[in-house]
């Protein structure tokens, strides 16, 4: 298999890994949060289908702001905090949209830092550990991600090769 027969992942495919990584660690965040709080050893963890696409277009800007200040040079911690901005700033956003239509999904009204119960500053060491954590292997790894013939494909060409070559792997030989 020649290096021409893969490419790197579409921007829906970054789209939907990133949506996936969200949902899924918001789930377990809340198993977590309900277990640490209520000792719940059913671990029942919550999200809505709205953190799907939250979460996945978050995770395409955090890409593209990782690639503009990694260029740039900008230290760990600085590019940890703007993404921690970035977070408020979206989940913020985002909730005041979804909160028009009765759809928002997240109150945080019973924290002391919230603001309109739509994001708490309590969340922000988690926020910024959860964005580093984020740059250091969900984006290190997704960005890396390629794609190249299935199985299927794969023998096709071969045989086409091998025809074009004068041999048929087609057909096995008789002994």
């Amino acid at each position: 298999m020649a290096e021409s027969d893969f490419r790197r992942i579409s921007w829906l495919g970054k789209l939907h890994i990133y949506a996936l990584h969200g949902y899924a660690t918001e789930v377990m965040f809340t198993a977590l949060w309900e277990f640490v709080v209520n000792l719940n050893w059913k671990f029942p963890g919550i999200t809505s289908v709205w953190s799907f696409p939250i979460y996945g277009f978050s995770g395409m800007v955090c890409e593209r702001m990782y690639e503009h200040m990694s260029q740039r040079g900008y230290p760990l911690i600085v590019r940890g905090l703007v993404y921690t901005l970035w977070t408020y700033c979206w989940e913020f956003s985002t909730g005041l949209i979804l909160k028009q239509f009765g759809a928002c999904p997240w109150d945080y009204t019973p924290f002391h830092g919230d603001f309109m119960g739509l994001v708490t500053l309590e969340y922000a060491p988690l926020w910024f550990l959860g964005a580093i954590l984020q740059e250091k292997v969900i984006l290190y790894y997704t960005r890396r991600l390629f794609v190249g013939p299935t199985v299927e494909e794969e023998r096709e060409s071969l045989q086409r090769q091998s025809v074009a070559n004068g041999l048929d792997i087609s057909k096995p030989k008789a002994l």
